[in-house]
């Protein structure tokens, strides 16, 4: 399978989520993450499409067991972002961002070192 361009998605959608939650803590930065609330809507849909790039093919194609491990890490650390988020949207809780932040990084790093590993498989 290898590296795709659902690799550079996920990793555009990352960089700016990054960007997004360093915009929110520096202080005032763009209108529309002024507060924990707003960046965490924002997140959430940086997020979902990260997710969605970053996995799709680990949740639609069969895998090895391997490939089922990843499948199940990436499902645990998406569950905790989705309720990380939600609770930035709800608590408008930086702290909240901030973890969703952290959790999809490791989301997108889990599912690009399976890209990277099966480089120059059939899959």
């Amino acid at each position: 399978m290898g590296l795709t361009w659902r690799d550079l998605v996920s990793s555009a959608a990352l960089v700016a989520m990054i960007l997004a939650y360093t915009s929110l803590e520096t202080g005032p930065g763009l209108v529309l993450l002024t507060s924990a609330w707003t960046t965490s809507a924002v997140e959430l849909v940086l997020g979902a499409v990260c997710a969605v790039t970053a996995a799709a093919d680990l949740h639609t194609r069969p895998q090895p067991r391997a490939g089922r491990i990843v499948r199940r890490i990436t499902t645990v650390l998406g569950s905790i972002a989705l309720l990380a988020g939600l609770a930035g949207l709800a608590g408008n809780n930086a702290h909240a961002v901030e973890i969703l932040v952290v959790d999809m990084t490791f989301l997108w790093l889990a599912a690009t070192l399976w890209h990277v590993q099966s480089i120059g498989s059939q899959a």
